[in-house]
């Protein structure tokens, strides 16, 4: 079986009813409701290969981005194929996925940070992809202050970039509170992301509850 075939046999049409509803500006016909653990495996299965697909539904989109991670490339050669997929990426979904995948970043952070940059004022998901991008690779101590920066400088409407943002923080908070305690305080996001990133920092478990009723109390109203 080919790819396309392969994932129609492992389609779940459940799956498909409900997941459809999590990404909503994507049409369900363009959708064959494939979990995610089996789309990994398929992409591990054909990363060996130089296999060939073509991408038109959401979850051949899926694979060719796991398959940056999968496949046995150097960095510039990852990068490249990157280069050419983030500009594909049109939801969430995809976008978060695909970042969680990207593991070869740890042992390159500077080479792709400097990648990265060129997505600061990109569309909607490009951005989406570079907040992403730091708070699954760049939380460190190298980098909080660098991504931290990066954070709030960005002022844009887009829904899906206002939620990376808040949640990048409140991942941040568990590691670096001071520092993103101080962002609270001073109130220095958009008010939108400010209130959101308390509410995903308050529902943490990772946070105790003292802490919690604080920076309720840094809300803006």
């Amino acid at each position: 079986m080919n790819l396309r075939e392969e994932l129609f046999a492992n389609q779940d049409l459940d799956y498909k009813a409900f997941h459809s509803k999590l990404v909503p500006n994507i049409s369900a016909d363009n959708i064959i409701g494939v979990r995610i653990p089996v789309l990994r495996k398929l992409a591990k299965s054909i990363a060996k290969n130089n296999v060939r697909f073509p991408v038109e539904y959401y979850e051949e989109k899926m694979i060719k981005g796991f398959l940056i991670g999968y496949k046995k490339l150097g960095i510039d050669e990852r990068l490249k194929e990157l280069a050419e997929f983030v500009p594909l990426i049109d939801n969430w979904a995809v976008c978060d996925c695909v970042c969680s995948t990207l593991k070869f970043t740890e042992k390159n952070r500077e080479q792709v940070w400097d990648f990265l940059m060129q997505y600061k004022n990109g569309s909607e998901y490009e951005v989406r992809f570079l907040v992403v991008m730091l708070m699954d690779y760049y939380l460190v101590d190298d980098y909080i202050d660098r991504v931290n920066a990066i954070l709030l400088s960005i002022d844009r409407e887009e829904y899906y970039i206002n939620m990376a943002v808040a949640w990048a923080l409140s991942v941040a908070f568990v590691k670096y509170q001071d520092k993103v305690m101080e962002i609270f305080e001073k109130k220095m996001l958009p008010i939108w992301v400010h209130n959101k990133a308390i509410q995903k920092t308050c529902e943490s478990f990772r946070v105790d509850k003292e802490t919690k009723a604080y920076i309720r109390t840094l809300k803006i109203k």
